[in-house]
């Protein structure tokens, strides 16, 4: 799969003039290349319904030639657009689904939540 051009006003470019500007300039067009936003295909409650299990098909992560211990590193997990501390949930992997499970309660009333109030971030493509 290629990858999608940067999401970057050209114009903007045109106009950098200083250092920090020109490393803010890279640091954008690096996030906008590299990092995915998905929203789950599936969300699951556990038999206690506090504990929320968030499953993405047909998806797997874009590992670099340098591995981190945690596969957790290369993933964001939001909850009504509040970013998720990487303690409170698990990434798990195979080859063809990534699953997101937490560890705490999160939300008030879990029932209440849908797929579409969670938001996933990261070096996540999908698999053809």
């Amino acid at each position: 799969m290629a990858r999608p051009k940067p999401n970057i006003d050209i114009t903007s470019a045109n106009l950098v003039k200083d250092r920090q500007e020109f490393q803010n300039f890279i640091l954008d067009v690096i996030k906008d290349t590299f990092i995915y936003s998905y929203t789950p295909n599936q969300i699951a409650l556990d038999v206690t319904n506090t504990l929320f299990t968030l499953y993405l098909y047909n998806k797997s992560l874009l590992v670099d030639t340098l591995e981190v211990d945690n596969v957790a590193d290369y993933v964001d997990v939001y909850l009504f657009g509040v970013k998720q501390p990487q303690d409170r949930y698990t990434v798990l992997t195979n080859d063809s689904d990534i699953i997101i499970q937490f560890n705490v309660d999160i939300t008030r009333i879990p029932q209440d939540v849908v797929v579409t109030d969670f938001l996933i971030k990261g070096k996540i493509v999908e698999i053809e």
